[in-house]
């Protein structure tokens, strides 16, 4: 899949493997995703594994390789809203190269999380003004690197703590994977997600 949004639905789960390019119009070069194969070890979730081989070689003028690893949910307080300006995109950066900076870096960091999966966090905010919607992301102070395996509902419950939703949002749009900006490089990951309704 190189096309921006192409995407491929893994029949029999909630699950696909999408190939989003953010700033595809100002792209030079390709941003290619692939689905390699869903494993099921035993006792365990299911495991999405895939490939990201970006050969981009200009975006708005970016002469270094840009590019971050991350989760990036979308709430809204009605059940399947995931476009509307009243949704909220959530962002947990877990590492980043060149420069990558996330909406509302100019703005300074609104909050500070002093510790949640074993580091402490600075929150960034602002609008998208591509979607109209407030875009918060979470950037590490240490970054990660190898697997992450943690609670992803902490990070919900963080900012539920500063008031930037209630327990009583939608959770409708859970993504994982990158955003890579400029560059040349090949993302080889496994994904394995679990979500339990209550």
């Amino acid at each position: 899949m190189c096309g921006n949004d192409d995407r491929d639905t893994l029949e029999g789960t909630p699950w696909l493997v999408a190939n989003s390019m953010y700033g595809a119009s100002a792209m030079v070069g390709s941003h290619c995703t692939s689905f390699d194969r869903v494993e099921n070890p035993p006792g365990e979730n299911p495991r999405v594994v895939f490939t990201s081989d970006s050969a981009i070689e200009y975006v708005a003028n970016t002469t270094k390789f840009k590019g971050n690893i991350c989760f990036d949910f979308i709430l809204s307080p009605a059940k399947g809203d995931f476009t509307s300006p009243s949704a909220q995109e959530l962002m947990l950066w877990l590492q980043w190269e060149g420069g990558q900076l996330p909406i509302g870096w100019d703005r300074g960091p609104v909050a500070t999380i002093p510790s949640l999966f074993g580091t402490s966090w600075k929150l960034y905010e602002d609008i998208n003004t591509g979607n109209g919607m407030t875009v918060h992301s979470l950037l590490p102070d240490t970054q990660f690197s190898g697997s992450f395996e943690r609670d992803l509902k902490e990070w919900f419950e963080a900012l539920i703590g500063l008031g930037r939703f209630e327990e009583g949002t939608f959770v409708n749009v859970g993504n994982a994977g990158s955003e890579l900006f400029y560059g040349h490089s090949v993302l080889e990951a496994t994904l394995g997600l679990q979500i339990n309704l209550g």
